[in-house]
C-alpha cells in the first residue's frame, strides 16, 4: 500500500504541475486580494497551503460591503452564505459567479434534484430510486451535507433499527453504486460553459464507503464525463463553483450529488482556478 501511495502521490504533482499553466482566470496574470468567507476555519490551511507559492493575496473575513472593497474577488464557502439576500447582493459583480437561488435550493434538495434530472432526460445518470430495493440499499437524509445522515440499509436489522425514520418525508432511498471508488469533480461554470475543472477520486477500502463517513485516500485524475456535466449543468441555469459527486458503473458516471459551492477538497488546489 505504501509503494501504490507513492505512486499516486507523484502522479498528483505531475498532474497539479500540468494544472498550473493553464489558462488563467484574471487575464493578464497579476497579484490578487481574495477574500474567503471566515465561516470554515477548519479549511483554512489547506486554502493557505495551496496559495503558498502564488502571488496572490488570501484573506478570511465576514463578507460584507466594507470588507468587499478591500479585495478583488470573494469566496463564500457555505450554503448559508450562498442563500442569503445580503451577500447575493453584494456578490453580483464577483468576478466569480454566484449561483442562482433556485439551482441552489435544487442542488441541495437531493431527491428533487434527482427527480429534475430524470425528468430532463438524465435518468440514465441517476441511480434507482423506485421500490422495492434489493438489499443493500442507502437510506438517506433529502438535506443533509457530508453524509450526516447516510445508512446503508444491508437488511431488516438495519431497517429495525431505522424504523421511526424509514416512512419520513425528509428521507428517500435509492440503489447503491458499488465500487471502491468515488468522484469529486470541481467545476466552475459560467456562460454555459465549464471555465475550470479538477477532478478528486477517493479510494475506499470497501465497495460500500460513504464519503463524509468512511476513510479513504485521495488523488488526481481526469475526468471523462465534463460534457455530460456541462449538459446538466446548462439544462440547471447554473453558474458558479460546484462539486459533481458520483461513482462509475460500466464507464457511466452515476451522480450522487452536485453541492452547489466549494467543495472542502478543493481547498489545496483553489490556486489553480485563480
Amino acid at each position: 500500500m505504501g509503494a501504490k501511495k507513492g505512486y499516486l502521490k507523484i502522479r498528483d504533482n505531475l498532474f497539479y504541475q500540468y494544472l498550473k499553466y493553464q489558462k488563467p482566470l484574471f487575464k493578464p496574470i497579476s497579484p490578487k486580494k481574495i477574500l474567503f468567507s471566515n465561516q470554515k476555519p477548519d479549511w483554512e490551511e489547506e486554502i493557505n497551503k495551496g496559495f503558498k507559492n502564488s502571488k496572490h493575496e488570501v484573506y478570511f473575513d465576514e463578507i460584507t460591503s466594507d470588507n468587499l472593497m478591500k479585495y478583488d474577488l470573494a469566496v463564500p464557502l457555505t450554503i448559508d452564505e450562498l442563500k442569503s439576500k445580503e451577500i447575493r447582493e453584494l456578490l453580483i459583480k464577483n468576478p466569480i459567479p454566484i449561483p442562482s437561488l433556485e439551482s441552489i435550493l435544487l442542488c441541495d434538495d437531493k431527491y428533487q434534484f434527482n427527480k429534475t434530472l430524470i425528468a430532463k432526460g438524465f435518468g440514465a445518470f441517476i441511480p434507482k430510486m423506485e421500490d422495492p430495493h434489493t438489499y443493500p440499499y442507502i437510506f438517506k437524509k433529502k438535506i443533509d451535507q457530508y453524509g450526516a445522515n447516510t445508512h446503508i440499509i444491508y437488511g431488516n436489522e438495519e431497517e429495525e433499527k431505522l424504523f421511526e425514520i424509514l416512512s419520513s418525508p425528509e428521507y428517500f432511498s435509492q440503489e447503491i453504486i458499488t465500487g471502491k471508488n468515488e468522484y469529486a469533480t470541481h467545476i466552475l461554470f459560467e456562460n454555459k460553459k465549464i471555465v475550470r475543472s479538477l477532478n478528486i477520486k477517493y479510494i475506499f477500502k470497501t465497495d460500500i464507503g460513504v464519503k463524509g463517513k468512511d476513510k479513504s485516500h485521495q488523488t488526481i485524475c481526469r475526468c471523462p464525463y465534463l460534457d455530460i456535466f456541462t449538459s446538466i449543468l446548462e439544462s440547471i441555469g447554473f453558474e458558479g463553483l460546484c462539486c459533481f459527486n458520483y461513482k462509475v458503473r460500466n464507464n457511466i458516471p452515476y451522480i450522487i450529488e452536485i453541492n452547489p459551492r466549494f467543495g472542502g477538497s478543493l481547498t489545496p488546489y483553489f490556486s489553480l482556478f485563480i
